[in-house]
């Protein structure tokens, strides 16, 4: 994406990609084909606004690049905004802005997903020019050597020069082993420096391809007419065979690590990382019955439960009462092709050290885990998850992301509705049992980060 327009969107949605454990949509598509050559098509019709979504997904991401070649999805995201063999460099960007809509692209882990907002009446021209840059990009070798150094800006202000940034980059590298998820999105800058136009062109010529893409379409639109443009202008394309992909499982940990860490800053803080479960395209039927899913649901219960801003246990607790911390928030993922994960920062007080704000987050999560609480407040628990499903279906665009995570990972665009049904039946003793699974500190990876003193500028 344009890294120059949106820094601070990209951050959040592309590095951390934690975001709610509650899926958007009440309806299934209205539209839901495969073409012949494997590209899928998804609509949504929507007729409460004038207005139309595209987004282009393109299964492939971070996970899938190899070492040494770390950020070559991110720096071909940025070359899909330069030239095609039809449009001029950032003439894409023009076009769709004369149409007074609003363009945007991301990296993440699972995919790169391409979207724009416009009116109903541009539905066509947005699908072809979007068709076009999937099919036809240029590759120039002085587009490339320019946007390899918005990359390494972005980097250095997103990362290098970011305190979080850096500290998640080191922690995810130290938690992770074999899985790719240890190598951080945007890729290692030696790694940046040294990728050539030929690796950019090969992402795109592999993965680029009608049977890694999926386009989805949603807002005041026909069903008929989406599927008779989309075959219109990706109909003649072939389909490719894609690499197998390696499952590169995550060995069992089997003892702590511990990582201190410095840097030009203002505070310290703590960042603590358990291994946990996933859900996956393998995982089984998203219901109560299956224990995987079970599981992943009630540690989104389990987040809301210690983290909330309102009611969470460790927010109260150690930010409101004792005020042994600053600040603290919780993030897992939930729905991955990679390994799980739930992760706790905290920035404790002027005068707390990290190891007595370590020490009394361990105790209060063993309280809760020991203690049962009652049933009134897991119900407001849930009543919460509940309302952010609810709010998230006023977003055409947070429906559409939804979508998007359900099928890069192969699942069924049921599990939006299914995730209700299992949520609705989790108990407290399923709480407490993956909280129980998931807090064990031989599975878990601790980062302290120590500010240095910024240094006095002298006259």
């Amino acid at each position: 994406m344009d890294a120059r327009k949106y820094p601070k969107l990209i951050f959040i949605y592309c590095i951390f990609l934690w975001g709610s454990n509650v899926l958007a949509f009440s309806k299934p598509p209205t539209a839901d084909k495969t073409l012949e050559n494997g590209l899928r098509v998804l609509v949504f019709e929507d007729q409460s606004a004038p207005t139309v979504i595209q987004m282009t997904v393109v299964r492939a991401g971070s996970i899938d690049e190899v070492d040494g070649k770390s950020g070559v999805a991110h720096v071909l995201e940025h070359m899909m905004f330069k030239r095609t063999k039809t449009m001029q460099e950032g003439e894409f960007s023009r076009i769709i802005g004369s149409l007074g809509g609003q363009e945007n692209a991301f990296t993440s882990r699972e995919i790169t997903g391409y979207h724009q907002q416009v009116h109903k009446d541009h539905l066509e021209t947005i699908i072809k020019l979007e068709a076009d840059r999937m099919q036809n990009l240029v590759f120039n070798q002085d587009d490339f050597v320019k946007e390899i150094q918005v990359v390494l800006q972005e980097r250095l202000l997103r990362t290098d020069d970011s305190p979080k940034g850096r500290a998640y980059e080191t922690l995810f590298a130290q938690a992770f082993q074999a899985s790719p998820i240890r190598r951080p999105i945007i890729g290692w800058r030696d790694d940046i420096l040294n990728l050539k136009l030929d690796d950019a062109k090969a992402w795109y010529d592999t993965w680029y391809v009608p049977n890694n893409l999926t386009v989805i379409i949603a807002g005041a639109v026909e069903s008929k007419t989406v599927l008779k443009l989309v075959e219109k202008y990706y109909g003649e394309t072939d389909m490719a065979v894609l690499p197998e992909r390696k499952p590169q499982k995550e060995p069992p940990q089997v003892g702590q690590r511990r990582i201190k860490l410095s840097a030009p800053a203002e505070n310290n803080f703590l960042l603590k990382l358990w291994k946990a479960p996933v859900i996956s395209g393998n995982s089984g039927e998203m219901v109560y019955e299956n224990e995987n899913i079970k599981q992943v649901v009630a540690m989104g219960v389990l987040g809301v439960l210690l983290g909330d801003e309102d009611t969470g246990v460790l927010i109260k607790k150690l930010v409101r009462e004792s005020q042994k911390a600053v600040s603290i928030s919780i993030g897992s993922s939930w729905m991955s092709r990679g390994p799980g994960y739930f992760v706790i920062d905290a920035t404790p007080s002027t005068g707390v050290s990290m190891e007595e704000l370590e020490s009394e987050i361990q105790h209060e999560i063993k309280n809760v885990l020991r203690a049962k609480m009652p049933e009134k407040y897991l119900t407001r628990v849930k009543r919460r998850a509940k309302a952010d499903q609810i709010f998230q279906k006023d977003s055409l665009m947070s429906q559409v992301r939804e979508a998007s995570l359900i099928i890069t990972n192969q699942r069924s665009l049921k599990d939006s509705n299914d995730w209700l049904r299992v949520l609705e039946k989790i108990t407290f003793d399923d709480v407490i049992k993956v909280g129980r699974t998931i807090f064990d500190d031989n599975q878990s990876t601790v980062l302290e980060f120590y500010p240095q003193k910024l240094k006095e500028k002298t006259l």
